[in-house]
């Protein structure tokens, strides 16, 4: 009887000296460094040049043709006679404003078709 348990202490013994030359923890660090690794790649920072390369051109053209036409309301009524500036400004506000709506979606479908040749 004794030997059978001196030959499990002894095994006992082998085994704890195994699992510690192989550090159990060595697995767990590594999933966690991957875990880590992939969330940091996948996590990107808030950038107003990204939003406005990844926004439809479509939109991106209302935006900019009503900037333009609202640059337009601001400095047509210098030039032209007063009840007339505020309407061509209105109207190119208007005009250009659908200007960009429609060049950028032209843009829009050229990209499009390009994706579908490719």
């Amino acid at each position: 009887m004794s030997s059978r348990n001196s030959d499990q202490e002894r095994l006992k013994r082998i085994r704890d000296r195994q699992i510690q030359l192989r550090d159990p923890q060595k697995k767990v660090n590594y999933l966690q460094h991957s875990i880590a690794t992939r969330r940091k790649k996948s996590v990107t920072r808030f950038s107003i040049g990204t939003m406005i390369r990844e926004m439809p051109n479509k939109f991106l053209g209302f935006v900019l043709g009503l900037t333009i036409g609202v640059v337009a309301l601001i400095i047509v009524p210098d030039f032209v006679e007063p009840p007339w500036g505020d309407v061509i400004g209105f109207g190119a506000i208007i005009f250009l404003t659908i200007l960009g709506f429609l060049l950028g979606q032209a843009m829009d479908a050229r990209d499009r078709i390009k994706e579908l040749i490719e």
